[in-house]
């Protein structure tokens, strides 16, 4: 059987990371995968470091004739018995071209839970494909309601490698990041800066927290609301005790730095972050939106507050920050939920037997 996984991202972002991952495992287990991604993109070069046979084919919009061609002489060559499409932004040319070289199965591969709003996007999702994978109820209620037919949605959860859950020693993450080393308490988060993941909840709850007790606010990733975000440290009076650190690759393994891990999101589909946190052996407390319920279950592997709910977060921390048992308690039961249910072995089994599934009665 050979997959190709078609993804056209610049960034390396939660589903860059499980393709690579999933794609990965497909290896180890027999499948002939192959990625195809945009040309010197995060994904291009991490699947070409892991001996992934990985092809360019840059996807400029949607309605891409150059790419279009592109996938289907690609189709047409390596005649694959799987297309899995991962981005909206080749859905059309590379799901046509997939349709055109008569590929046996065609499948997308729905990450975000933004609403289907419009008539195009619901053609997109109604025609062409054998099926729709998605990463959890959230989402596929949000296809359902967009016009997608319930037999047509698969879910399949995110996972994570464990053997390469790699951390730095916490002294070192420490230092490597400048956090002081003054004994306060370290809060943090990994996150692409973008309005849905609300990070000026996390620091509006921080300010609320510092009245009573003390700590250090870490942010480790990069994007369009940063600069915004540094001013309302500045306006909240708390960016002597924040530090932005960035984009960093090995954010996973900075997480050594934190005491508590926080996600503030009001909209996230399905949040690799969450158990990469899991690994670490951090107490998450993350919000109540789209699919985060699926992958912690409040009070037993963290604690849930309601989005955008400020004085709620300041006091979920303030529960953790006074009943440390308490808090170790969620690590370990957390930890266990994603070894027992979330790695990238658990992924690859179930997705192997989609393509068996769907593809029954085939000419693989």
């Amino acid at each position: 059987m050979r997959v190709l996984h078609v993804d056209s991202g610049k960034f390396w972002r939660g589903s860059q990371k499980q393709i690579w991952l999933l794609s990965r495992e497909e290896r180890r287990k027999g499948i002939d995968s192959w990625v195809i991604a945009r040309p010197n993109s995060p994904l291009f070069g991490r699947c070409v470091e892991s001996g992934i046979p990985t092809v360019g084919v840059k996807v400029r919009f949607e309605i891409d004739p150059i790419a279009l061609a592109g996938y289907l002489r690609l189709f047409s060559q390596v005649r694959p018995s799987v297309v899995v499409i991962h981005c909206s932004r080749a859905h059309l040319p590379a799901g046509l071209a997939a349709k055109l070289a008569e590929v046996p199965l065609r499948l997308l591969w729905r990450w975000l839970d933004n609403p289907i709003r419009n008539p195009w996007q619901r053609w997109k999702y109604r025609h062409g494909y054998d099926a729709v994978i998605t990463v959890s109820q959230r989402v596929a209620q949000v296809l359902q309601d967009g016009g997608v037919d319930a037999g047509k949605i698969h879910i399949v959860h995110v996972a994570i490698d464990p053997n390469e859950h790699v951390l730095y020693e916490r002294q070192q993450a420490r230092t490597v990041l400048g956090v002081p080393e003054d004994g306060s308490v370290v809060i943090g988060t990994v996150s692409f800066l973008v309005p849905r993941k609300r990070v000026d909840t996390l620091l509006q709850a921080f300010q609320i927290l510092n009245r009573d007790f003390p700590s250090y606010l870490l942010i480790i990733g990069d994007g369009p609301e940063r600069a915004r975000l540094e001013q309302l440290a500045e306006r909240l009076g708390i960016s002597a005790r924040t530090k932005f650190a960035g984009y960093r690759f090995d954010a996973t393994a900075l997480m050594s730095a934190m005491d508590i891990f926080v996600l503030p999101s009001v909209r996230d589909a399905a949040p690799v972050v969450l158990l990469e946190a899991g690994l670490a052996g951090l107490p998450v407390i993350a919000s109540r939106a789209g699919g985060i319920p699926e992958y912690i279950r409040d009070g037993e592997t963290g604690l849930l507050f309601p989005p955008g709910d400020a004085e709620a977060l300041a006091e979920k921390l303030v529960t953790l920050l006074k009943d440390r048992e308490f808090a170790h308690q969620l690590a370990r039961q957390h930890q266990t939920f994603v070894l027992s249910n979330c790695t990238v072995d658990h992924l690859a089994q179930e997705v192997i037997g989609l393509y068996q599934q769907l593809g029954n009665g085939k000419r693989w």
